[in-house]
């Protein structure tokens, strides 16, 4: 008996009735949950058939579920729902390996994609071969170059994982990030992180710089930033100004040589109150977009992290109603707002206010689409962080 091709489906849901009639009798079909890891099914699979779901919506999950099929040499199909153009431009971005369709298509041309997907698996795979044998049978600067290459890899695997892997939901809150490093490794980072039932904690920091020297600064951040503490049997919250205080003694008493300070903006929100305090350090000023339009940046004072160690930082706080939208991003990210010193004579309300309508996924990936077909010359190459948090309206 001829054993059947396997189809790896990757998704959340099982296979609809659609994509089962595609493949009939012809396939096998294994299913893997797009948040678990993929190396293995993939190196088991002849095609690999993607259901994006909710990551349509979202630019980090779609990123990360693109670039573990990218990894294999398995040509796959990504299923989309036809509105989400940001997300549709992202896949069309990675030519080659995969292929794009409607998640809503026929079984019969479901069929033909296959069909193409798996007609083009055998070129893709000797491509692959060909350029593993090129690699291997140089032992000169140009494997030294791929060893770095793969170093520089893990430790962008790595830096990823010190990300949160899920986003919190406390009370109204819901967030949404945009995370594109300049090279293999950011000197961008943030953590989103529910405190306990009622409060949730988010920053976002930029330490001066990129590539591995800022990457191993946001490491010693992620670390020295303390948002609670325990106290005998209970907790405490430790206010964002004091927060970012210890955190600048600390970083000052590594008397780091190179890449030694930072920005950072750190927020705790009362979702029983709704009452949002903040404290910046020499951060850009978070964008507080309101349901009615009206845009605001949330000001106060605060210097850089890491430059004097007795610097003091103050909290400051506003209240926040359904329908706000709080936007915190990296410099990095000016050019791609359309705001900083080059804005001309566009104001606050015409570069933020547009963002009024859009769900916060779609405004992310429309932002990541413009980062992908702007020129290198118009968008600067630095990271790029965008925390989006919405207050919705309470159930």
């Amino acid at each position: 008996m001829v054993s059947k091709r396997k189809l790896l489906w990757v998704a959340d849901t099982p296979a609809p009735l659609n994509v089962r009639q595609a493949v009939a009798d012809d396939w096998e079909i294994v299913s893997c949950p797009s948040g678990e890891r993929l190396d293995v099914p993939l190196s088991q699979a002849s095609i690999a058939v993607v259901h994006a779901n909710g990551a349509s919506k979202d630019p980090a999950r779609l990123e990360n579920l693109l670039n573990a099929v990218g990894e294999s040499s398995v040509v796959a199909l990504v299923l989309l729902p036809i509105e989400a153009q940001a997300a549709w431009a992202e896949v069309s971005r990675r030519k080659g390996q995969f292929l794009c369709v409607r998640q809503d298509a026929t079984p019969m041309e479901l069929a033909s994609k296959l069909a193409a997907a798996e007609a083009l698996q055998p070129a893709f795979h000797q491509l692959r071969e060909e350029l593993s044998s090129v690699r291997n049978s140089d032992s000169g600067p140009y494997a030294r170059m791929e060893e770095m290459d793969e170093e520089m890899r893990l430790a962008a695997r790595l830096q990823r994982d010190f990300l949160p892997r899920r986003l919190p939901e406390v009370g109204q809150s819901r967030f949404a990030v945009l995370y594109r490093p300049a090279t293999w490794v950011s000197g961008d980072i943030y953590d989103i992180v529910r405190l306990d039932e009622t409060h949730v904690g988010f920053y976002v920091a930029d330490a001066v710089g990129h590539g591995m020297p800022a990457a191993l600064l946001t490491m010693f951040i992620k670390k020295a930033l303390q948002m609670k503490r325990i106290v005998g049997h209970t907790y405490e919250l430790v206010t964002p100004h004091v927060s970012l205080g210890e955190l600048n003694t600390d970083i000052c008493d590594q008397n780091l040589s190179s890449c030694q300070f930072c920005t950072a903006v750190y927020c705790v929100l009362d979702t029983a109150t709704m009452m949002l305090t903040y404290s910046r350090a020499g951060h850009p000023e978070p964008v507080l977009i309101h349901a009615d339009g009206r845009v605001e940046t949330l000001q106060g004072p605060g210097s850089l992290l890491g430059v004097f160690p007795d610097e003091q930082f103050e909290s400051q706080q506003t209240p926040l109603q359904p329908g706000d939208r709080l936007v915190l991003y990296t410099d990095g990210a000016e050019p791609v707002l359309g705001w900083g010193v080059n804005q001309g004579e566009r104001t606050l309300e015409d570069i933020f206010s547009p963002w009024v309508s859009v769900p916060r996924e779609e405004m992310l990936l429309q932002l990541a689409a413009r980062i992908d077909e702007a020129p290198r010359t118009d968008v600067a190459e630095d990271d790029i962080t965008i925390c989006v948090m919405d207050v919705e309206e309470a159930a």
